[in-house]
C-alpha cells in the first residue's frame, strides 16, 4: 500500500502487448501521485502505423501482491481505469486478426485481468480465412524465489482475463483474404471473448472481390460472412461468384464453415460438376482429357465433396503458380521420353506451355483464343518440328 507523492512526467515511453499485438510508441505522459494512486491527467501516443492514441486515466499500485489462500500469495498488477480516444490507430494484430480504428475506449483492471471496451469505426482491418489461430501469451519465465519467508509460500502466478467488450462498424476496408477468396467487405461486429479465445458476432457483407480457383477468376456477385458470438471464430460463409469459360457461364457457391468451406459449382447451360472443372482446369471437355488430366480432375472433385486425399499435382501447380501442370506420355515419333507440360494463362486470350522430358526434348506451344470456338496454335520444338494450325471446336 504505497503512499507515494510527487508527479510522473515522461516525453519518450513505449506501451506493447503480445496479447493485443498493440504498440503504442512515443508517449508523452503527464501525471501525479495521491498515496497509492496515479492520477494520468493526459497521455498521447503514435500506433505503430502512425496513428494517434490519446486518454487519461487512473493508475492504483495498492494490493500489487495480497495473501491469499492462506499462505500463498498472488501476483497481481495495477488496478486501472484508462479512457482512450483512437484516431486511425493500428491497436489489434492477434488471432489472425488486426484492425486499424477510430473511437474510444476504456480499459479496465483489477490487477488479476481486465475488460477492453469500446464503440469504435474500423478504418482498416484484414483478416485471413482458414488460418489457424496463434493466440498470443505472455512468455513463461522461470523463476527461482530466495530469501522467502517461512510462513509464505511461492507466489501463484495465475494470471487472470482479460476480455473484450467493443462493438466495430466499417463500411468497407474490410480485407478477406484465403481459400481463393482476395476482397474487400463491409461489416458491423461485436468482438466479445477473451484475448486467448476472441469471439467475433455479426455479419459482414461484400464489397468487392474475386475468387481464383484453377488460375480461373471469378468476380464476387454476393458474399455474407455470419458470426457466431457463442462459438470460437469459424464463421458461415455465403459467397458467389461469376465467370465465363469457353463460352459457358460457371457460377461457383462457397458455403459452410471457413475452417471446412464447401465449393459447388453449377453452369449455364447446365452441365455436370466434373464437365464443368474439366473445362476450368484444362480449357477443354471431359471428353478431350488425357489419362494424367483425368486423374488430377478425380483429384479436384474428391477435394471439392470433402474427400481430402493426397492431390499432388494440384498442390504443387498451385504452389509454383501455375494454372496447369500435366504428365505427358512418351511419343517415340518425336524421340520424347515422358515429360512434364507446364501451362499459364496470359490474360484472357493467351496460353503458353512448355513441354520438357529433361533428356534434350522441350517445346513451347503457344494458343490465340480468336473466339470461344476458334483458336489459333504455334509449336516450336527441338526436334525441329515448327507448327502454326487453326482449332475449331463446338460442345454439344
Amino acid at each position: 500500500d504505497p503512499q507515494v507523492r510527487g508527479a510522473v512526467t515522461s516525453n519518450s515511453l513505449r506501451v506493447r502487448s503480445s496479447l493485443s499485438g498493440t504498440d503504442i510508441r512515443n508517449v508523452r505522459l503527464r501525471g501525479a501521485f495521491a498515496g497509492s494512486r496515479l492520477a494520468l491527467t493526459s497521455f498521447s501516443g503514435t500506433a505503430d502505423n502512425g496513428g494517434a492514441v490519446t486518454g487519461s486515466g487512473i493508475v492504483d499500485l495498492a494490493g500489487l501482491g495480497e495473501r491469499v489462500q492462506g499462505r500463498f500469495l498472488q501476483v497481481r498488477g495495477p488496478t486501472l481505469d484508462v479512457r482512450v480516444a483512437a484516431r486511425n490507430a493500428h491497436l489489434l494484430d492477434a488471432n489472425g486478426l488486426s484492425a486499424t480504428v477510430t473511437g474510444p475506449l476504456r480499459i479496465v483492471s483489477n490487477g488479476l485481468g481486465g475488460t477492453i471496451a469500446g464503440r469504435v469505426r474500423v478504418n482498416q482491418a484484414s483478416w485471413r480465412l482458414g488460418a489457424a489461430s496463434d493466440a498470443r501469451r505472455l512468455p513463461r519465465i522461470a523463476t527461482r524465489e530466495i530469501n522467502t519467508p517461512s510462513d509464505i509460500g511461492p507466489a501463484n502466478t495465475t494470471r487472470g482475463t482479460w476480455r473484450y467488450l467493443i462493438n466495430a462498424q466499417a463500411d468497407s476496408r474490410i480485407d478477406v483474404r484465403g481459400l481463393g477468396l482476395d476482397s474487400e467487405w463491409g461489416a458491423d461486429i461485436i468482438l466479445r471473448g477473451t484475448t486467448e479465445d476472441p469471439r467475433i458476432g455479426g455479419e459482414a457483407q461484400v464489397v468487392r472481390g474475386t475468387y481464383s480457383f484453377a488460375g480461373t477468376r471469378f468476380e464476387l456477385t454476393r458474399g455474407i460472412i455470419s458470426f457466431d458470438v457463442t462459438a470460437p471464430i469459424d464463421p458461415r460463409l455465403d459467397i458467389v461468384a461469376d465467370t465465363q469459360a469457353n463460352g459457358t457461364e460457371v457460377q461457383v457457391r462457397v458455403g459452410g464453415n471457413a475452417m471446412e468451406p464447401e465449393v459447388t459449382f453449377s453452369s449455364t447451360p447446365a452441365l455436370p460438376e466434373e464437365e464443368i472443372l474439366a473445362r476450368l482446369l484444362f480449357g477443354g471437355s471431359i471428353t478431350s482429357l488425357s489419362a494424367t488430366d483425368a486423374l488430377q480432375l478425380g483429384a479436384a472433385v474428391a477435394s471439392l465433396r470433402g474427400g481430402g486425399g493426397l492431390d499432388p499435382i494440384n498442390q504443387l501447380r498451385s504452389a509454383i503458380g501455375l494454372d496447369r501442370l500435366r504428365i505427358v506420355p512418351a511419343d517415340p515419333t518425336i524421340n520424347r521420353e515422358t515429360g512434364v507440360a507446364l501451362g499459364k494463362n496470359i490474360g484472357r486470350r493467351f496460353y503458353v506451355e512448355l513441354i520438357t522430358d529433361g533428356r534434350g526434348y522441350s517445346a513451347t506451344e503457344l494458343e490465340f483464343r480468336v473466339t470461344n470456338w476458334l483458336s489459333l496454335l504455334a509449336t516450336v520444338s527441338t526436334v525441329g518440328r515448327q507448327s502454326v494450325r487453326a482449332e475449331i471446336s463446338r460442345d454439344y
